[in-house]
C-alpha cells in the first residue's frame, strides 16, 4: 500500500517555512475498492519510497512562488513495465506553478551532481535528489520522469513543472 502519500503531504505542511507554499494530496478513487488509497498497493520499502515523494515534494516548493500550491495526486495507470508488456500500476504526481524544467535538462536533471538552480550556499542542492529517486524507484520496477505543464489557452507558455512516478501493483 502507499500509506507514506498521505504521511509524506502532512508532515510536509506542518514544516513551517517562509514561503507559505502549501501542499494538497488528491487520491483518486480506486477500481477496486471505490476508496482511496486502500485500492493502492506495491510492494516496496515504505521509507524509501516516502523518501523519494519527500524529495519531489521539497523541490516543487523551492521552486514554487510565495504563497502557491504543491499538488500530489494519487491514481491507477498503465504502463510499459520491466518486462515490456503494458502493466497495471500505480502513479504519483508532483505538479508545481514554478518556472519549469530548462528543455535541455528533462534527462539531465536525473544525473548525479547536475543542478540548473543559482548559487547557493555550500551543502545546499547537491544534484543528488533526483538520481537518487531514479535509483529506488527503478529497484521498485518503477520509472520516474519530468515534463512540463503547459497553461490551458495558450501557445506553450510554462505552467510549472511536473514529475510523474509510475510503480508496478502488487
Amino acid at each position: 500500500m502507499v500509506p507514506s502519500q498521505s504521511a509524506v503531504v502532512s508532515v510536509a505542511n506542518e514544516v513551517k517555512r517562509d514561503d507559505h507554499v502549501s501542499v494538497s494530496l488528491e487520491i483518486a478513487p480506486s477500481a477496486t475498492t471505490g476508496r482511496g488509497a486502500d485500492g493502492y498497493i506495491t510492494t516496496g520499502h515504505d521509507s524509501r519510497l516516502g523518501q523519494v515523494i519527500n524529495n519531489l515534494i521539497d523541490n516543487a516548493r523551492s521552486f514554487s512562488n510565495d504563497g502557491s500550491e504543491v499538488r500530489v495526486n494519487l491514481r491507477r495507470a498503465k504502463n510499459t513495465g520491466r518486462t515490456g508488456h503494458v502493466e497495471d500500476g500505480i502513479e504519483i504526481i508532483v505538479d508545481d506553478d514554478g518556472p519549469g524544467i530548462p528543455a535541455h535538462a528533462f534527462e539531465r536533471i536525473f544525473e548525479r551532481f547536475y543542478t540548473d538552480r543559482p548559487e547557493q550556499g555550500f551543502g545546499q542542492n547537491s544534484g543528488l535528489g533526483l538520481s537518487i529517486s531514479r535509483q529506488i524507484i527503478e529497484a521498485h520496477g518503477g520509472k520516474i520522469w519530468a515534463l512540463n505543464r503547459i497553461a490551458h489557452g495558450t501557445e506553450g507558455q510554462i505552467a510549472g513543472a511536473r514529475f510523474v512516478v509510475w510503480l508496478p501493483s502488487s
